[in-house]
């Protein structure tokens, strides 16, 4: 059994970074659009499709690890999606298909394919699992909330700095730097 200081905060934590990402897809239905099609998996057809759903899916992910009752299952769809994310950054890093734009957050530049995506993911995938555990039910206090809050304020800065951190590798090469 999971803790539930550790339940909510991976929950919560994993429900922004998945309304982020559904944010960014929505913004530029366009981009994502694009960078879908870039990915060269789907029918050209059904790429429109494709990227209307998968903001919705995210969103639904979203809410569903929120709620305590519907953790584990929105655990188990993240745990879907990010495998299949992983599947389709790996099977274009296969390809050689290193310049096309993952599509996954907002970013001043593209954001182009490699092993810290796949990584990244496979990570998050893990972290997802710990949700479908059943969680030890106890009361919460104050100094439990009070490690939820600075756990999610810790996690967003981690992912912001690595986010900055990857930006930066891309920026480099582009300049003809090493990283």
């Amino acid at each position: 059994m999971i803790d539930p200081v550790i339940d909510l905060s991976l929950g919560l934590a994993l429900s922004l970074l998945f309304a982020g990402a559904a944010w960014h897809k929505v913004s530029d239905l366009r981009g994502f659009e694009a960078a879908l099609r870039g990915y060269d998996l789907l029918p050209a057809r059904t790429v429109p499709i494709a990227s209307k759903l998968l903001p919705l899916v995210e969103t639904s992910i979203a809410l569903g690890l929120v709620y305590g009752p519907t953790r584990p299952a929105a655990a188990g769809a993240a745990i879907s999606i990010l495998l299949l994310y992983s599947a389709s950054i790996a099977l274009n890093l296969a390809r050689g298909r290193r310049d096309i734009d993952c599509g996954c957050f907002a970013a001043p530049s593209r954001a182009p394919l490699n092993g810290w995506l796949l990584a990244r993911n496979l990570a998050l995938a893990a972290a997802s699992y710990a949700l479908v555990w059943p969680c030890r039910p106890r009361e919460l206090i104050w100094m439990d909330w009070l490690t939820i809050a600075t756990t999610l304020i810790a996690l967003s800065l981690l992912w912001l700095a690595g986010q900055r951190l990857a930006e930066t590798g891309s920026a480099l090469r582009r300049m003809g730097g090493n990283r």
